[in-house]
């Protein structure tokens, strides 16, 4: 996991990285699926703990231009996921509501409450 850790500072290109990789993992697409139940699974005991403490919370961010796969990789991660516990936040184009105040007005009233899981579903503008 370390090949993908980015310090702190860091610029990331993109179009450096491979849209194929699949890291050390070299099984095949049945495989993986099977893996990602299994993983699944074990958020689903993750997510009832952290809803039932209600000490920490979890931001999970995905910003992707649209038709970037985010809303994919949330059904396929959050799939049987307690919904009590786990909320989707979209960012579109601010409205004029949200062009009113600071870029991080919309984020905050957001942000996740003790005991839940946010995800942020944030779209890339694409600037000519």
């Amino acid at each position: 996991m370390n090949q993908y850790r980015v310090k702190p500072e860091t610029k990331v290109n993109l179009s450096e990285w491979d849209p194929n990789e699949t890291g050390e993992f070299k099984g095949s697409k049945q495989e993986g699926l099977a893996q990602v139940e299994k993983l699944n699974g074990k958020l689903e005991e993750f997510q009832e703990l952290l809803y039932a403490e209600r000490k920490h919370r979890l931001l999970v961010i995905l910003q992707a231009m649209d038709t970037g796969g985010k809303d994919g990789v949330i059904r396929r991660v959050f799939d049987g996921v307690n919904p009590a516990g786990v909320r989707v936040a979209s960012f579109k184009v601010p409205t004029p509501q949200e062009l009113d105040h600071d870029f991080l007005w919309r984020v905050h009233k957001q942000a996740p409450g003790s005991g839940e899981i946010v995800i942020f579903n944030a779209v890339i503008m694409r600037m000519y």
